[in-house]
């Protein structure tokens, strides 16, 4: 059985936006978690930044890798998202 490559894109893409809705409501709950842990932070007298905390999550992320994508690129995909939390954290 032959498959129409267009059908096929059709059904990937569905899946692809599917799974970036899925990644979405995660990004919103791993937001919302750091803020929380922004605010106990606070209320204990500690800095919010913290970069042995950061560079022990860049080590985690770098060594459990994600198929296709490198170490080096999962790390700079978490900075981004450590760097957009801490933002969202200076605005509170």
């Amino acid at each position: 059985m032959t498959v129409d490559p267009a059908a096929r894109l059709d059904e990937i893409r569905r899946e692809i936006d599917r799974i970036d809705g899925e990644l979405l409501t995660l990004l919103d709950e791993r937001t919302r978690l750091a803020l929380e842990a922004g605010a106990a932070k606070s209320a204990l007298g500690r800095p919010v930044h913290d970069p042995e905390r950061e560079a022990a999550v860049l080590a985690r992320i770098g060594a459990r890798g994600a198929g296709a994508l490198s170490p080096e690129d999962l790390r700079a995909l978490w900075e981004l998202l450590m760097a957009a939390t801490r933002r969202a954290e200076s605005q509170r």
